[in-house]
């Protein structure tokens, strides 16, 4: 077993715990339909980041060219995934709400403050991956970044609805894309 491999076992089980936790919490929504009312928009952040996760996962492999693992290296990584499973947390507590609407609202800041936090650490992680990767990405990724995490600040403090809905709808349609069209993950799928 290589040392990438050790590290990616505890990674991917807190990914899998997210999925897990994402998949349940949806479960628990469609199988209560009378008793729980059901958010759009919550639906759309959940999908997101159930694309997310998965994308996660697969980006993570590129990590196997690295030569040198350190403790701080594999504290990093397990905090990166522990913030992706916090994400489905915070959608999905453990006892479901009665409206996700009124649920979504209330949390929406520890929603998007933790989404703020994924773009920053995905920074150093997406350099980690090496400066061929980094330029393969191009001015999209830094563009995309800054302006993720605005729009997540502006998230924090506004109830506005047609807001929340068109970040939603937008986000996932460029997860979609990105995890579907961009030239990164072509070595990858070589």
């Amino acid at each position: 077993m290589t040392t990438f491999e050790y590290v990616a076992v505890l990674v991917s089980i807190i990914v899998g715990l997210g999925l897990t936790h994402l998949l349940s919490g949806a479960g628990r929504l469609i199988g209560t339909p009378r008793r729980v009312k059901a958010y759009w928009v919550h639906l759309v952040w959940s999908a997101y980041a159930f694309v997310y996760l998965v994308a996660f996962w697969w980006w993570e492999f590129q990590l196997s060219t690295v030569e040198v693992w350190t403790v701080q290296l594999y504290l990093f990584l397990l905090l990166y995934a522990t913030l992706l499973y916090l994400l489905c947390v915070v959608l999905y507590p453990r006892e479901s709400p009665s409206d996700f609407r009124e649920y979504f609202f209330l949390h929406r800041k520890w929603f998007f403050g933790v989404w703020v936090l994924v773009y920053l650490v995905d920074i150093p992680d997406t350099t980690l991956k090496g400066g061929a990767h980094l330029a393969s990405l191009g001015i999209e990724y830094w563009a995309t970044t800054v302006v993720f995490i605005a729009l997540c600040l502006a998230a924090m403090i506004t109830r506005n609805e047609r807001f929340h809905g068109t970040f939603a709808v937008t986000a996932f349609a460029f997860e979609l894309y990105q995890f579907s069209w961009t030239p990164h993950f072509g070595p990858v799928l070589q």
